[in-house]
């Protein structure tokens, strides 16, 4: 965590406060523009490593992993995996299917069967693959504390995971007032940036990594950005990546290489960035148009499709 010295508060400057660490194999950074609340970055790290340890489908013994290897349909779980599996049936209705964490055996035989930095090129090809099944056989029962679902059948909250910790992590920083949640590009900002505007958040180009393609501002509103070109790998010398068409079962071929939305949340940011990009330019438009979301997408000519709400804060530029 780094503070600035306690002894500029007698200048009369604006003290931040901000911590950096790392979870979900990406960078996050919290900051605050009140250093009098800073006790509350402890707090929310330790909840990212906390959900990370119970929802990775990476980790033997996490919360999640039992689940996908129970042996019964019906099972118990906590209070917190229910809520997730209740906001993944809320995004599954809300994007007509496009959303749909019963894709772990599609993303496993596209390749993407460890973390993702253990991943290595292989010689084996995309095969076809069966759409996943609808997530409507998925049945909660909260007064049980149980969740059921038809046994070889097995989730991945990799689509919805991090706009969800993003969520709820400004819920632990709600107090503060004005600050800002980062995770990996899943961001929230809250109030108002340290110099008394819009937090301004750059759009990154998914074609050159370190590059912007735009600003903008926000407060109170959530954005996040989906990217085929970020979390890929070579399957038979042709590339592969972790966004699953769950009409088709494959990684999505749709003419887009990135989606950047926002939304009031970051679950729905995350989740509709992924939807809109995995639908192409022209239904990934219409589909943030029809739920109120604006988004920007990159497609693979380098073109820019925005929705007539795209917020710009400055020219797009083609990538």
């Amino acid at each position: 965590m780094d503070l600035l010295p306690a002894s500029l508060a007698l200048e009369g400057l604006s003290l931040e406060a901000r911590r950096d660490f790392r979870c979900f194999n990406t960078d996050v950074a919290i900051q605050l523009t009140d250093w009098r609340w800073s006790h509350l970055l402890a707090q929310v790290e330790a909840f990212f490593h906390r959900f990370e340890s119970r929802f990775s489908r990476f980790l033997p013994d996490s919360e999640l992993t039992r689940f996908n290897r129970r042996q019964t349909p019906s099972v118990a779980v906590s209070d917190d995996m229910l809520d997730l599996l209740e906001e993944c049936l809320c995004r599954y209705d809300a994007t007509g299917g496009v959303f749909n964490p019963l894709v772990l055996e599609n993303l496993e035989a596209a390749g993407y069967d460890a973390s993702f930095e253990q991943l290595a090129a292989t010689t084996k090809s995309l095969t076809a693959q069966t759409p996943p099944p609808r997530l409507t056989c998925l049945k909660l029962d909260a007064a049980r504390g149980t969740a059921s679902l038809p046994l070889g059948l097995r989730l991945d909250f990799g689509g919805i995971g991090k706009g969800y910790a993003v969520d709820f992590a400004a819920s632990l920083l709600d107090e503060a007032g004005s600050y800002l949640v980062d995770a990996g590009g899943d961001i929230y900002a809250a109030g108002r940036a340290p110099d008394g505007g819009y937090w301004t958040i750059d759009v990154a180009n998914p074609a050159l990594p370190g590059t912007r393609l735009d600003v903008v501002a926000l407060s109170n509103q959530a954005i996040a950005t989906s990217w085929t070109t970020l979390r890929r790998w070579k399957r038979h010398g042709a590339w592969a990546h972790h966004l699953i068409d769950t009409r088709t079962g494959l990684p999505a071929e749709s003419g887009v290489v990135g989606s950047t939305v926002i939304a009031s949340r970051a679950v729905d940011a995350d989740v509709f960035a992924k939807c809109a990009l995995i639908l192409g330019p022209n239904h990934g438009v219409a589909f943030l148009e029809a739920r109120g979301a604006p988004g920007l997408l990159v497609l693979e000519d380098g073109s820019i499709r925005t929705t007539n709400a795209w917020p710009s804060a400055e020219p797009n530029t083609e990538v």
